[in-house]
């Protein structure tokens, strides 16, 4: 919450002004963290027993900006702002790294069903986990999975069918090992 384009600073004072308005308006901890320089990208996970990387996406800015930070703000405007590139063209060794780290942070976390994994790309090809959204939005239009999906070719019926699958083998497993005990 709270990250919009102006959330890095570049100085102690700045730092000093930006936290209490973030702590006025959130009433909660503020997490300062070094921003990555680099490439925006967004991973869909689906499924649990494995769960399985069905894209890679890179968001890219249409004004080049090297501070883009891929905020609320953009989103609700992406159509204007941002072009989407699935699936995204990085080095082989970046991708791989991103979607191990996906599968990973998934299974550590105890997500389930389906997931987004953010990512930032350094320069020199380093992926930097950001978050997981373990419920991302699924809105046909707009969802960042429902595009990244779009563009690997999958139909949203085929996602959302997907999603339910998963849910159902899931419940069917734990139900069935209840059964056994």
């Amino acid at each position: 919450m709270g990250i919009r384009a102006g959330s890095t600073v570049e100085s102690v004072a700045e730092l000093l002004q930006a936290v209490p308005e973030l702590l006025n308006s959130y009433r909660q901890p503020v997490m300062v963290e070094q921003f990555i320089v680099g490439e925006e990208i967004t991973v869909g996970v689906i499924g649990n027993s494995p769960p399985k990387v069905i894209g890679i996406m890179r968001v890219v800015p249409r004004k080049a900006d090297a501070r883009f930070i891929y905020s609320l703000d953009v989103k609700r405007d992406y159509e204007r702002l941002v072009d989407y590139e699935a699936p995204a063209r990085l080095a082989p060794v970046a991708l791989k790294q991103i979607e191990d780290s996906s599968l990973t942070v998934f299974g550590v976390l105890g997500c389930r069903d389906i997931s987004r994994v953010d990512f930032r790309v350094d320069k020199t090809g380093t992926p930097y986990f950001l978050e997981i959204n373990p419920l991302p939005g699924l809105n046909p239009k707009s969802g960042d999975i429902v595009i990244m999906s779009g563009l690997m070719g999958w139909k949203y019926q085929s996602l959302i069918g997907a999603v339910v699958a998963a849910a159902e083998e899931r419940y069917a497993s734990a139900s069935e090992r209840r059964h056994h005990l």
